[in-house]
């Protein structure tokens, strides 16, 4: 492949990273205030929050198919770059948070409308055990996600100041 193609390549890379990296952090920070506003604000919240993380979902599955088919973030020894095995724990972990957000909608007690039409919470009749179970899953795995955004970003920073080409030869 030519390098300009390949330079292409990365340049599309780069942007979904940045689209996904902006709705992710969006879907985060909301994610911690949605239970201190009412039951009415709540609910056009979620239908946000909810639409927003159908839409990471998607841009992830497709984030990971452009990498795989371009070939992109690969190098040798790329298994010893903490920063490539970091973008490697976010790909399951960020298609896996909406997967528990869809259940943890679908047993809630009220509407949920992703996108203000999918109704999620029709996919099963409520059952406030289950609701508490994928809820206290969200949050744990947000809170996670949290941490190895912190980790990415104290990573790429630290890269900024330090050349470490040689060491990881």
């Amino acid at each position: 492949m030519s390098g300009s193609k390949k330079k292409f390549h990365y340049t599309i890379a780069r942007i979904f990273h940045w689209v996904a990296a902006f709705f992710i952090i969006f879907n985060l920070l909301s994610g911690w205030k949605i239970g201190d506003f009412p039951l009415d604000q709540k609910q056009v919240i979620i239908m946000i929050h909810s639409g927003l993380g159908i839409t990471i979902f998607m841009l992830m599955l497709y984030r990971w198919w452009w990498r795989k088919t371009h070939q992109l973030y690969s190098p040798p020894g790329w298994k010893k770059k903490p920063s490539m095995l970091l973008q490697w724990i976010f790909y399951p972990l960020l298609l896996i948070q909406p997967v528990i957000g869809v259940l943890l909608a679908a047993f809630i007690d009220y509407e949920v409308r992703a996108f203000g039409f999918i109704n999620l919470s029709a996919i099963a009749a409520d059952n406030e055990g289950l609701h508490r179970l994928f809820f206290q899953s969200h949050k744990v795995l947000a809170v996670f996600l949290i941490l190895l955004i912190i980790t990415h970003g104290i990573e790429r920073s630290r890269k900024a100041f330090i050349d470490d080409s040689n060491q990881l030869q």
